[in-house]
């Protein structure tokens, strides 16, 4: 068979046009499709973490789970009933788990992948959740010392900014929801804080918040050279 190589597609139409594994623009510049064929791929440039903040992109669904007739993603109701478990419930105290481990467990569905992250967001906002960490932020104001617990696991100032940046660096209508809600006077706060985790993590969600311009039109340049330049 006469070699066919698919140039200059973008990767993941490539990569859909063969029904491939889309993760694998991060990897290869060229998908081998038999013994004389290939389908050469533009790799997209990766964004520079350090630059974009919580605004890297979310990753592709795993390799391992990528076939949703085995694996089929949860539903619309399966993620609503946990994202109000979690939100209602575990940080209301009714659970056995810390306000920590609930906040980290809700960051991991959020963050977890483009497929499904955005589905999760819209399940924690619906649930309440945004309403719920903006008046969580207001109880942790007075515990100092808290970033992180004596086993060294962060605790919930972080996960509350780092939940907030994520879904801001992420997500259009998650952006929309934080921002309404005022939540970038919790990360200026943050980048402020005596912890010094807590202030790296919101100096990255400042700067994925300023790769949009809903974002620059509520943090200024000088607002962020300020944050990036406190030491505590």
């Amino acid at each position: 068979a006469a070699e066919e190589v698919a140039r200059g597609a973008p990767a993941g139409d490539a990569l859909e046009r063969y029904g491939l594994w889309e993760g694998w623009a991060g990897y290869v510049d060229a998908v081998p499709l038999g013994p004389k064929e290939s389908a050469a791929i533009d790799r997209p440039p990766q964004p520079d973490a350090d630059i974009v903040g919580f605004a890297y992109p979310l990753p592709p669904v795993p390799f391992a789970y990528r076939n949703e007739r085995r694996y089929p993603p949860p539903s619309e109701e399966q993620m609503f009933r946990d994202m109000y478990t979690l939100v209602a419930m575990g940080l209301g105290g009714k659970t056995a788990l810390s306000r920590s481990e609930c906040l980290s467990r809700i960051y991991e569905r959020v963050s977890g992948n483009k497929r499904d992250g955005p589905r999760w967001q819209r399940s924690f906002v619906k649930a309440g959740g945004v309403q719920r960490l903006m008046r969580l932020w207001g109880e942790l104001a007075g515990e100092e010392g808290s970033a992180a617990d004596s086993s060294g696991r962060l605790g919930p100032r972080y996960w509350v900014v780092a939940l907030v940046g994520r879904m801001m660096g992420t997500d259009a209508d998650s952006r929309s929801q934080w921002l309404a809600a005022g939540a970038v006077d919790i990360i200026l706060q943050a980048a402020r804080d005596a912890d010094e985790a807590v202030r790296e993590c919101a100096v990255c969600a400042l700067k994925g918040l300023i790769q949009y311009p809903e974002g620059r039109k509520v943090v200024t340049y000088n607002t962020l050279i300020e944050c990036l330049g406190f030491k505590g």
